[in-house]
């Protein structure tokens, strides 16, 4: 079964920035794969514009 690939530098560093504005502990620096990181992504954008 091959590996899925990790996460990118560009999520990396939207994670990061996403758990700052959200107010929630930083995931950026656990390892990711590429589809967990968008997936943590994703709800972290829903967080964020509910509380607009």
């Amino acid at each position: 079964m091959p590996e899925k690939p990790m996460m990118k530098e560009a999520q990396h560093d939207e994670l990061k920035t996403l758990c700052q504005r959200a107010d929630v502990p930083d995931k950026s620096g656990e390892l990711l794969t590429e589809e967990g990181a968008q997936h943590f992504i994703g709800d972290l954008n829903k967080q964020l514009a509910k509380r607009r």
